[in-house]
């Protein structure tokens, strides 16, 4: 793995509108990483993404990117945020992981479609392409979303809840097809998820956001601050 930092956040404070949500974060993620971002629901882990992201600036301290090289974003974002109103088709919606490197009112290059050909077979669903995303079961529409997220050609990949609201089996896949993607393609990764088992076993860095307060541990302190948490407390 290279030793390389892609992202490092030092003396971090997040939140909106000037109200802080979370302070003093301190953490870097290192080129080829599988990391796991954990706590619970209203935590601040959405907000720490979309800020990595750029998405909203920090509200202190300092966010570098790409220690020698440069930072590509793919993004998987809570499923339930796209909307499926919209008749897109399953070609359609990872199309609209290339437009930030299409020139406006362009057609669509033929190697633009010859990637999302490529998206979908790494994610197991080119035989859907022309299938309604709306038409698809949770766990397809997760895939379809990371081979969005792969169309943009990232180096980083960031995955918000991506296992919430499937079922046990899908979520089994979704993890195992996140794992071959971060070995065949060597992405860093970054995953949010408040439950505890939905962290692989094998991650070794694991991001807490704990009574407000980042903490960088292994899945095994995790557990143990959760369990400490679930002790009641007396009076």
């Amino acid at each position: 793995m290279n030793t390389d930092n892609c992202i490092t956040l030092e003396n971090v404070a997040i939140g909106y509108s000037g109200k802080v949500l979370v302070k003093d974060i301190n953490f870097s993620l290192k080129a080829g990483e599988f990391v796991v971002l954990f706590g619970p629901n209203g935590s601040g882990k959405t907000t720490l993404f979309k800020t990595i992201l750029r998405i909203i600036p920090p509200i202190q301290g300092s966010i570098r990117y790409g220690d020698g090289h440069p930072t590509r974003f793919g993004y998987v974002p809570q499923r339930q945020f796209l909307d499926e109103i919209y008749p897109f088709t399953v070609e359609e919606v990872v199309l609209m992981g290339t437009f930030g490197q299409a020139k406006p009112f362009c057609p669509t290059p033929k190697t633009n479609r010859v990637w999302i050909e490529q998206c979908l077979k790494d994610v197991g669903m080119l035989d859907l392409r022309k299938k309604l995303f709306s038409e698809l079961s949770g766990g397809q529409k997760q895939r379809i979303l990371i081979a969005r997220a792969l169309a943009t050609r990232p180096n980083v990949l960031l995955l918000d809840e991506p296992i919430t609201g499937i079922d046990i089996i899908a979520q089994k896949k979704i993890i195992e097809l996140i794992t071959e993607l971060h070995k065949k393609r060597r992405l860093t990764i970054m995953m949010v998820t408040h439950e505890v088992h939905h962290i692989p076993s094998w991650v070794n860095k694991i991001i807490h956001i704990h009574h407000y307060k980042v903490v960088l541990g292994s899945l095994e302190e995790i557990i143990s601050l959760s369990r400490i948490d679930e002790i009641p407390t007396e009076g």
